[in-house]
């Protein structure tokens, strides 16, 4: 899954972003039809939220195997060899966006208060998730494996390594960044609460680029940042 300027995007590509959209608003309205049917009313919220993002994410990310399926084997072992090379720069990229993290939620504290937030809309939405602890296995599945996969796949993969052969790697990785930050944030009562997914989408799209787009070290730094955030809520909750 590595840009070359010398080979031609995979169009067929962006049927997974039709996928995540459209897939996910489907299988949301069978869930809540089968559940009504079999008048399983009580089922909680959070439980459909998790079992909808679950089954998007193997349909995005079954496509796109299916997709490259032709050299699936040799491109994954690629990656993994170029992941094992680019342990210590994910590590070290890690630690610089805590420490950036830091300096922004500083600097947050100085907007004024009609314009604060304690946590973005995006947030308050996960933490619903951690209500029952019951829910956490299937939380961390969701959170910490499947949900970087498939975003990785969708917002560095296809968006910078197919579509940046034909736009340019860096104007793909702008947009990358646009939209990413975007999606996070269409809740949000402070526009502020987009600083955090901005720093978040630099961080995964400069690392994408600078290992060549090897999409292992996005997933696998994006995996870093999501397990470490539901470790932190998993500990305050305790």
């Amino acid at each position: 899954m590595n840009a070359s300027k010398t080979q031609r995007p995979h169009w067929r590509d962006l049927w997974a972003f039709v996928i995540y959209f459209g897939l996910s608003q489907i299988i949301a309205l069978l869930l809540y039809y089968f559940y009504m049917h079999f008048a399983i009313s009580k089922t909680p919220t959070p439980v459909l939220f998790l079992w909808t993002s679950t089954l998007t994410s193997v349909g995005v990310i079954g496509f796109l195997a299916w997709s490259h399926r032709h050299h699936l084997k040799t491109k994954l072992i690629q990656q993994l060899r170029g992941l094992k090379q680019a342990f210590l720069s994910i590590i070290l990229a890690y630690v610089i966006y805590l420490i950036l993290n830091v300096f922004l939620g500083v600097a947050l504290k100085f907007l004024p208060k009609a314009w604060q937030f304690d946590n973005t809309s995006n947030q308050k939405a996960l933490l619903v998730l951690f209500q029952d602890k019951s829910w956490l296995p299937f939380v961390f599945i969701v959170l910490v494996i499947l949900t970087p996969i498939t975003e990785e796949l969708l917002f560095r993969h296809i968006i910078i390594g197919e579509l940046g052969k034909k736009f340019g790697i860096w104007v793909m990785g702008a947009f990358s960044i646009f939209i990413f930050t975007f999606l996070h944030v269409k809740s949000a009562t402070s526009p502020f609460e987009a600083a955090p997914y901005l720093l978040m989408s630099c961080l995964f799209v400069i690392m994408y680029i600078r290992s060549r787009c090897n999409i292992a070290v996005s997933i696998t730094l994006h995996m870093l940042v999501n397990g470490f955030s539901f470790l932190a809520i998993v500990m305050q909750s305790i």
